[in-house]
């Protein structure tokens, strides 16, 4: 830009030289050769952009300029990415902030009830989710929920011995679990609203 304007201000100045020295030299026959001179100055000025154009090497410039419009592509790239992580990353953590309310409101409501019914609470709660978004419970695939046994079960009372369980019991002792964990997931689904078949119930110190 800046020789552009220099050119233009170039091609001013000569003419106004050019007028003056017309003015200056007296009507005579040396006047028909000045004329002619300041007119071949005056398409030399006129032409210097295109002189400008074959003293360059445009090989070159146009490789410089191919080379710049790739940084400025990969700029551009590695900033959408960037700004595209950071977008995954801030949604992950409200993702996280939402899901941790849900689970003390879930916990909130569920174990004073556990807690009169069956004497457990809920230790933890744990969501997966079918898909990279967690945003809603159309995505949620399974609720793992850890349960304990009440700490003031025993209170006041003196510690007795467990009965041995003989081998030919050891089938009515799971089953008798499977309906207790039954009978929890049931609870919880009536209380929560979801499928039963997502609600996974496990125990402090190992999986029943």
């Amino acid at each position: 830009m800046s020789f552009v304007s220099e050119w233009v201000m170039q091609i001013i100045v000569f003419i106004l030289l050019g007028t003056i020295v017309e003015l200056l030299i007296p009507n005579n026959a040396m006047k028909k050769y000045v004329n002619i001179v300041i007119g071949l100055l005056l398409l030399l000025v006129l032409a210097k952009p295109i002189l400008y154009l074959f003293s360059i090497d445009v090989a070159s410039q146009l490789n410089r300029i191919e080379r710049n419009i790739f940084q400025e592509e990969q700029m551009l790239s590695e900033t959408e990415t960037l700004m595209e992580n950071q977008k995954r990353e801030i949604q992950a953590e409200q993702d996280a902030y939402i899901w941790n309310e849900v689970k003390l409101q879930l916990m909130k409501e569920a174990n004073p009830i556990l807690e009169e019914r069956f004497s457990v609470q809920i230790a933890d709660l744990a969501f997966s989710f079918d898909g990279p978004f967690a945003d809603n419970y159309d995505n949620l695939e399974q609720v793992l929920v850890t349960l304990k046994r009440s700490t003031d079960e025993n209170n006041g009372e003196t510690e007795t011995i467990e009965p041995i369980i003989i081998e030919t019991d050891e089938g009515k002792e799971t089953d008798r679990q499977d309906r207790n964990d039954r009978k929890l997931g049931e609870t919880l689904e009536e209380l929560w609203g979801l499928d039963r078949t997502k609600i996974h119930i496990m125990w402090e110190g190992g999986t029943t």
